[in-house]
């Protein structure tokens, strides 16, 4: 049970950040005589001490029945610490507690403090676990944290995708070829010792792998850029996916870009598959394993932790080539649109996807035909899957006329 027994005593809270908190406190003011009951309600939008119940009147005992908090923010956490001042002179009431957005933090009488999640679901016995998440969506600096000393630190990474390769353009009617798709980028997870860490140490996040360029009349597509290492310092990397091959203007393999593996970058496609990320797995992929690219239609690089590999076109084109899917990475583009050499439009094959071990499911590619269309721009990371990789640029053999841009990486 928690008393204000004195003039003199209050309670505080100390918050950490400026997500906003909602509270409530409920409490009985007990005389010789009376039992008072009574609440107040508040907000708290900045890191400082804040006195959410003041000291009770002369002969008058302020019992607590009940303190809720609300982090109400729609992103930021807060760490929270209750104590009791009594002139001047704090004591804490509880451990330091991590609130992240939307979670709640409740005592009652007799029964202590919990923390709900947004759900309302309890989520630990002891306000004393404690816990830091640090999410980063752009380049920066980790901090260690200093409200409390962790012993373990839990690091999560993803690499860029590769961009898709472009389309070709031919005013003939021989082959020509759409772009490969982009490699995934993959993912990494390591558990330190907090110890080995630094005070601070970099983040860079993977930059997406550039868009294949357009074949202008005449001319074959250009290749996409490879996607761009996820890092903490010199600690952990997780790879990028390699880019898709540029579309031929004659009849020649067209390579998906290699999925990034957690030793090393996806490889961009040629006139062959790009490699996969080492260690690389030359069909479907497992571990950490980049899934190479393919060059022809197949659905044999996918992966577990790894890039999947991007969707590539046969020497002759005869079916759509999908990309590749991965468990954890990133998904491959699909290939872009081609034609063949009576001529005839062969359509792309979709993109791949993340969180399945079948490919395709994923983004558009680039259609072929008079007015050829870009591949799609990857999907981007979240915390469920790493970049994909774009869509392969359509191609055309419409004269004077340029082929479709490949999509950039995730």
């Amino acid at each position: 049970m928690i008393f204000l027994t004195t003039v003199n005593e209050t309670l505080e809270l100390l918050t950490s950040t400026a997500a906003d908190l909602d509270y409530t406190v409920i409490w009985v003011d007990t005389t010789s005589t009376t039992n008072s009951p009574n609440n107040s309600q508040g907000k708290i939008t900045s890191a400082t001490t804040t006195t959410i119940l003041t000291a009770p009147a002369s002969n008058t005992i302020r019992v607590i029945k009940e303190i809720i908090i609300k982090n109400i923010h729609a992103t930021l956490t807060n760490t929270l610490t209750f104590k009791k001042d009594i002139s001047t002179t704090e004591y804490q009431l509880s451990g330091a507690t991590v609130l992240q957005a939307g979670e709640s933090m409740m005592y009652f009488e007799g029964q202590g403090w919990q923390r709900y999640s947004s759900g309302g679901v309890i989520q630990n016995a002891s306000v004393s676990f404690q816990v830091d998440v640090q999410t980063f969506t752009a380049s920066g600096t980790w901090t260690k944290p200093t409200t409390f000393t962790p012993k373990m630190t839990v690091v999560k990474a993803w690499g860029g995708g590769g961009g898709g390769g472009a389309g070709a353009s031919l005013a003939t009617a021989v082959v020509a070829k759409g772009g490969g798709g982009g490699g995934g980028g993959a993912f990494v997870t390591q558990t330190f010792i907090t110890s080995d860490l630094s005070a601070t140490e970099a983040v860079t996040i993977g930059t997406a792998g550039a868009a294949g360029a357009p074949g202008i009349a005449g001319a074959a597509g250009g290749s996409g850029g490879v996607g761009g290492n996820t890092t903490l310092s010199t600690k952990l990397t997780s790879f990028g996916g390699g880019g898709g091959a540029g579309g031929a203007i004659s009849a020649a393999a067209t390579g998906g870009g290699g999925g990034g593996g957690i030793g090393g970058a996806g490889g961009t496609g040629t006139t062959a598959a790009g490699a996969g990320g080492l260690p690389t797995g030359a069909l479907n992929a497992a571990g950490g394993q980049g899934a190479a690219g393919t060059a022809a239609t197949t659905t044999t690089s996918n992966a577990e932790y790894g890039g999947a590999g991007g969707g590539g076109i046969a020497a002759t084109p005869v079916g759509a080539s999908l990309g590749n899917s991965s468990i954890m990475g990133g998904g491959g583009g699909g290939s872009g649109g081609s034609h063949s050499s009576v001529p005839a439009i062969i359509v792309g094959g979709a993109g791949g996807n993340s969180g399945t071990y079948v490919a395709g499911g994923g983004g558009a590619v680039g259609s072929d035909g008079s007015s050829p269309t870009a591949g799609s721009t990857g999907t981007a990371a979240t915390s469920l899957k790493g970049g994909f990789g774009g869509g392969g640029g359509g191609t055309t053999i419409t004269a004077s006329t340029n082929g479709g841009a490949g999509g950039a990486g995730g």
